[in-house]
């Protein structure tokens, strides 16, 4: 808990509304270091805070120099080098007072902590980078150097077409190596989860968990001249998503985190209310834990898949809010092959497949997320269909939870046996495709080798068509082998006060909040 006298201070949501913006976040922070964390509900604290090489337009996927000026690529495509925007303060707090501006250090630190698991901070905190192991990115960057105060190369063992859309995310985020020196000379490195210090529009003032978090904009933003924002920022930690619309309809906060279609249908009737809504990049998946003897056979993942109901999920959990999904990639990424059909619903089959396992009857923990996300807006009613579902194909489902960051500790560690996920992509599809790459963190556990391959194919090649034809083999690969059953597609809507000006929907449904103002 960051330890500031403005932790005393009750929260006035109501208070300076001309300068401060109010958000009705749906959780609590586990971490305020992103490199350690895949939780949405950390990484949406963590935006206001730092800022990315490259950034993408916002509302588009055009990328755009961000702490990078610029960039250029080696005719072979292995060698990236950025020139590195001058004169970009760090963030300061009564813990840290920085003593010079972001340079190519704090890109080498940066890296050096993604790359390196027996460094200081990979010891002191107890988790690996998930999305470095997603996107192989040990065996890919070759090296990181310093090339000028102003300038890095960064070097890749082969091409991938989507390194710099990888760059835009937020584990990516420039960190202080300044202030990674000064943690480990006091010996407390694991203090860097606690104590954020970067570049962005907002720096933290204090945080209460379960509570509130409060950011005031940093005077030395580089974009403060081009980009409005507002004096102060406020996370109202929510986590029912019925409160959070009522607190947004009491005008309690501007902007709110995802609610279910039952709160968006109030809502949309509310003339203080709009929507930014959008066609979800996301997917809501059930994973199956590979490791476990049942689910490592195949036909037992088909089974479970075609014994649910996927049409009534659809009908009653998401509303209009939601599409079926048909593969791993959302119907609205370039990747998508349309063509590409899942097993239908068919119990019968079902039960016959889990027969010849020899499974009978099969008991199964099933998993159900805690908290909304546009691409599951209701797990516990999800859960209970399809336990629903799968008892009357003989296989008896008891049901858990738990609060989202144990839910994700959990999972990564193996204690499930189906889980519900999901992932809020971008544009760039080799991140949604690394969620099943051997390694990650996607719940299943599911290594192929033939996967891998096209995996690796679909990043070297430079061509689009190229590209999308290798990963239609992948899709089809994964509707073959069943490490997940896709379940939909989320449309995104983000409710707000119809006050607001200046908010853009991100593609991915990241929410940032630079360049909105309450009125």
């Amino acid at each position: 808990m960051i330890r500031l006298a403005a932790l005393l201070l009750a929260l006035p949501l109501l208070a300076d509304a001309d300068t401060t913006l109010r958000f009705c976040a749906a959780g609590s922070p586990t971490t305020f270091d992103p490199a350690v964390t895949d939780s949405g509900i950390d990484h949406i604290s963590h935006l206001p805070i730092f800022g990315t090489l490259v950034e993408t337009k916002r509302g588009t996927d055009e990328l755009v120099p961000g702490l990078a000026t610029r960039w250029r690529v080696s005719p072979d495509g292995l060698a990236y080098t950025f020139e590195l925007r001058r004169g970009v303060p760090w963030h300061s707090n009564a813990d840290f007072q920085p003593t010079r501006p972001f340079s190519a250090d704090d890109v080498l630190f940066t890296f050096g902590r993604l790359l390196n698991r027996d460094s200081a901070f990979a010891k002191a905190l107890p988790a690996v980078a998930p999305y470095v192991v997603s996107f192989g990115w040990e065996k890919l960057i070759r090296q990181v150097e310093k090339l000028g105060e102003h300038e890095v190369r960064i070097t890749l063992t082969e091409r991938d077409a989507g390194f710099l859309a990888t760059l835009t995310q937020t584990f990516t985020v420039m960190q202080s190596a300044e202030l990674g020196a000064q943690l480990l000379k006091a010996g407390t490195p694991q203090r860097i989860a606690q104590l954020p210090v970067g570049t962005g529009p907002f720096q933290l003032k204090s945080f209460r968990k379960d509570s509130v978090i409060r950011y005031g904009a940093h005077p030395g933003w580089w974009r403060r001249a081009e980009v409005p924002r507002a004096d102060q920022l406020v996370f109202a930690i929510t986590p029912d998503a019925t409160v959070r619309a009522q607190r947004l309809r009491r005008n309690e906060c501007d902007i709110a985190a995802p609610v279910g279609p039952a709160e968006l249908a109030q809502l949309r009737r509310d003339p203080a209310i709009k929507l930014a809504t959008a066609a979800g990049m996301n997917v809501g998946i059930l994973a199956y834990n590979t490791r476990k003897p049942a689910l490592a056979k195949l036909a037992v993942r088909q089974a479970l898949d075609m014994a649910i109901d996927k049409a009534a999920i659809l009908r009653t959990v998401y509303g209009d809010a939601g599409t079926a999904a048909t593969t791993l990639i959302p119907a609205s990424n370039w990747s998508h092959d349309a063509t590409l059909k899942p097993a239908p619903h068919d119990p019968a089959k079902a039960r016959e497949l889990l027969k010849q396992a020899g499974v009978l009857p099969l008991n199964l923990t099933l998993w159900a997320m805690p908290v909304v996300r546009f691409y599951n807006p209701n797990g516990q009613l999800m859960a209970q269909m399809i336990q629903a579902d799968w008892a009357k194909v003989g296989v008896n489902a008891r049901i858990v939870t738990y609060e989202w960051g144990e839910y994700l500790r959990r999972i990564d560690a193996g204690e499930h046996d189906v889980a519900m996920s999901g992932w809020n992509g971008d544009p760039e599809p080799s991140g949604t495709f690394a969620q099943l790459a051997c390694g990650s963190a996607s719940g299943s556990f599911w290594c192929n080798p033939a996967y891998e391959q096209l995996l690796a194919q679909g990043r070297q090649a430079q061509q689009l068509d190229q590209r999308k034809a290798v990963y239609s083999k992948a899709q089809q690969l994964v509707l073959e082998q069943l490490p997940w059953t896709p379940m939909a597609y989320g449309r995104v809507a983000v409710p707000m006060r119809a006050t607001v000006k200046g908010f853009v929907l991100e593609l991915d449904g990241s929410t940032y909040f630079d360049g909105a103002l309450p009125r």
